[in-house]
Order: structure tokens, then sequence, then C-alpha cells
């Protein structure tokens, strides 16, 4: 207690030195002094504030290399409490942190703010990151209930997730007319790479800015990527062809790259009229994957 006491002392300090020195050591205090940081964090001094949030990462990133350990799960309790109590700037801080180190004993209390614009994409941030099915099922209920702006962020975090459960969920987002909503939807369902039961109806490309079916194409050619890796040469075939079709050489180019990969006769075909493009990139990109797929 006394050197906790002492330690909140000099991170209240007016000397910018002292400060410094105690939160390169707060990995060495117990998590108990989260508490008295939170407090200090909120302070008008911005020295003061920075002193203490710097602590408190220290403090995080100390218990971060090893899961299951007594002083980590006491940092997580001591984070989820300084949530419960703070401002909302302060909160969501807190919910950062616990995207490191939290486990799914934490996810009720860290859904419990996923409505609240000011926190939800803290939230879902840090439930993006918990390991196993229970952030998941939250951020699956939360997509279906989510208001329309919010949706694209869930269905980001369960592409990253790779989540096969979100596949439904993406494939009647892609059919929006909503085209942000549509489109991350495409980016999940790229990401995740699930083959479907039925067909994706894909967002069309009319209407879309150039940025927009840039990310359109890249989510086609990493759901092609995927079927090629399952051994659905069918489904990656049509979606390359399209790419190999597309007016630009780095389309083009991706996918020569993705057909060589599937070291079939049909692809060997496929990439045999690009060995006379026009477009320099192509025809090298393509000589280069023939050469590979003969070493096959």
């Amino acid at each position: 207690m006394q050197d906790r006491d002492k330690f909140l002392q000099e991170i209240r300090s007016d000397d910018a030195e002292v400060r410094f020195a105690a939160w390169r050591r707060a990995g060495e205090m117990d998590a108990a002094v989260i508490a008295g940081l939170g407090k200090l964090a909120a302070s008008e001094k911005p020295g003061v504030a920075k002193a203490a949030r710097e602590a408190i990462s220290t403090l995080v990133h100390s218990v971060g290399k090893e899961s299951g350990t007594p002083k980590r799960a006491e940092v997580v309790k001591a984070l989820l409490e300084l949530a419960e109590g703070a401002a909302p700037p302060l909160r969501a801080f807190a919910l950062r942190w616990l995207s490191l180190l939290a486990g799914e004993d934490a996810v009720a209390a860290v859904a419990r703010w996923i409505n609240d614009p000011a926190l939800r994409e803290e939230v879902v941030y840090c439930l993006e990151r918990i390991p196993g099915p229970a952030p998941l099922k939250v951020l699956l209920a939360a997509c279906k209930d989510a208001r329309e702006d919010f949706k694209p962020r869930i269905l980001a975090a369960l592409g990253h997730r790779r989540a096969e459960e979100a596949v439904g969920l993406c494939l009647e987002a892609m059919r929006s007319p909503n085209k942000e909503l549509a489109l991350a939807a495409a980016k999940a369902f790229g990401r995740i790479g699930k083959k479907a039961a039925a067909a994706p109806r894909w967002p069309d490309a009319a209407g879309l800015s150039e940025w927009q079916k840039i990310e359109r194409m890249d989510s086609l050619l990493r759901y092609a990527d995927a079927q090629a890796a399952e051994g659905n040469a069918g489904e990656a075939m049509k979606i390359y062809r399209t790419a190999l079709e597309a007016p630009e050489e780095h389309w083009q180019s991706a996918a020569i790259i993705g057909i060589a990969r599937m070291g079939t006769a049909e692809a060997a075909a496929a990439i045999f009229p690009k060995l006379k493009s026009s477009d320099r990139t192509v025809r090298l990109t393509a000589a280069k994957a023939w050469q590979g797929m003969a070493k096959l």
C-alpha cells in the first residue's frame, strides 16, 4: 500500500522527470493501482493525465505476454471496474486495453455498451479481438439489431474473425440498396471465404466510386483465392476470368497469380493468351506464372 501511494504521488508530481520514471516502472505495480491511475487520467493537468494513461498502458503490456496468469486476471478485473465508473472518454480508453487482455468471461461486461454511440466502436473492436464463441455470438446478434449506419463496422469485425457463422448475414447485406452496407458485407464475405449454399450476389460495380470498385474487386479475388485453396476450382475460375478481362493491369496480374496456383490444364489455358498481352506488366506476370506452373 505504501509503495502504491508513493507511486501515485510520483505520477501526480509537477516534475516531468519524476512522472516519466514512475510510469516506466508501472509494470512492477499490482492491478489495484489502476483505480488511482484512472482518477489521475482525468486530471486537468495534461502532464499528469498523460503519465497516468501511460502508466496504465505500461501495466497492461507487462501482463500481456502470458495468458492465464493471476496478475493478468487482476488487471482485466481492474480495467472493467475502471470502465464501469469512468466517463465515456476514459471508458473507451479502458476498453481499448481490454481488447488486448480480456477473455470470454469479460464479454458480457464489455457488451453492455455496444449500443452506446460514444462507445460502440471500441466495444466492437474489443469483442473482435477476444477469442472464443462468446464474443462471436454477441457480434452476430448485434449485427442483426444494429442501426444500418453501424452494421458495416460489425460486418468488418466478423470478416476479420473469418466467422463462417456470419456468411448468411453477409449474403443478406450484400443485396442491400445501401452501397456502403452492401460493400462492407462483400468485404467481410470475401475475407471469410466460405462457399455459400446459394450463389452470392455481389454489389453491382455501376454507381460505385473508384475506390469502392477497388474494394469490390479485391473482395472478389479474396473469395476466389479461398475457393481455389478449398479445391473449388470452378467457383474460383469464374471470378478469376472476370478479373482477367478487366482493363486494369493489376487486376489481370492478380488473377494470373491466383490461377497459376491452381496448376490445372484449365489454368494454363487461361494464362496462355496473356503471354502475348500488349501490357508489359501483364505479359511479364504471365511469363513468370507460366514458368512456375511448369515446375508443378
